[in-house]
């Protein structure tokens, strides 16, 4: 009986871990690399609240964030070259430039839902719950690398970000991507922008258990069913 209720909560475990995917990181492409081509989330659909999955924000109370709950999800621009781990699918047009754009947050009343760019000492942009069409707007693409010069890959991968908000709660925001690049025609953009996407965050006091955690209390449920099954086997 005992063996058989440690299989039964190593299997519970091992389903949770699996279907608490960590979502680090939502990419932006394109639909297609032609002009007039829509800038889309590729993997968007794994971060929509109809998912029933959010962002969880912890609190800290020391350090560069400290009275806010904070996080990230890196918003990745798809590489076109090898050297930039690509080819990968529906990547955008070599030439772009993509961006991202906070457009709207809803919160608790009172609430502030926070972007903080690398190295920021402070919000870079405090945005008010309730807000519907916002602006706030900042790099995708790696402008070291040369993206957005013509022909080149519009690839960014740009870590050290984070997003807070200043009160515990469930947020809803919804970001929106777009080429800003002056390689299409006419000097115009390349892709036109993407659809919004509403993105699900919470601020908690206490982190739910990580995929990680979850999967190295299953192996050692795992592991001690084994044990067990060993020593029974010797007995016998």
């Amino acid at each position: 009986m005992k063996q058989r209720n440690l299989w039964l909560a190593a299997m519970v475990l091992g389903c949770v871990s699996l279907s608490a995917q960590d979502r680090g990181h939502l990419n932006i492409g394109a639909a297609g690399q032609n002009i007039g081509d829509q800038v889309i989330f590729p993997n968007g659909a794994d971060f929509i609240p109809s998912t029933g999955w959010s962002k969880d924000l912890t609190f800290t109370n020391g350090g560069t964030y400290a009275g806010f709950w904070q996080g990230n999800i890196t918003l990745t621009a798809l590489a076109t070259t090898v050297a930039n781990g690509g080819p990968a699918a529906n990547a955008a047009a070599p030439g772009s430039f993509l961006r991202a754009e906070i457009v709207s947050v809803t919160g608790p009343v009172g609430s502030s839902f926070g972007f903080w760019e690398k190295g920021s000492k402070t919000p870079t942009y405090s945005i008010p719950s309730g807000t519907l069409d916002g602006h706030f707007t900042y790099d995708l693409s790696d402008k070291v690398l040369g993206a957005g010069t013509v022909g080149t890959d519009p690839f960014g991968h740009l870590h050290g970000r984070r997003f807070t908000v200043d009160m515990e709660g469930e947020y809803t925001v919804g970001f929106r991507a777009f080429d800003t690049s002056v390689n299409g025609l006419s000097g115009q953009a390349i892709h036109t922008p993407s659809e919004i996407l509403l993105i699900g965050f919470r601020g908690i006091l206490v982190p739910e258990p990580s995929t990680f955690g979850l999967a190295f209390v299953g192996a050692t449920l795992m592991s001690l069913v084994w044990s067990a099954k060993r020593r029974s086997v010797k007995k016998a």
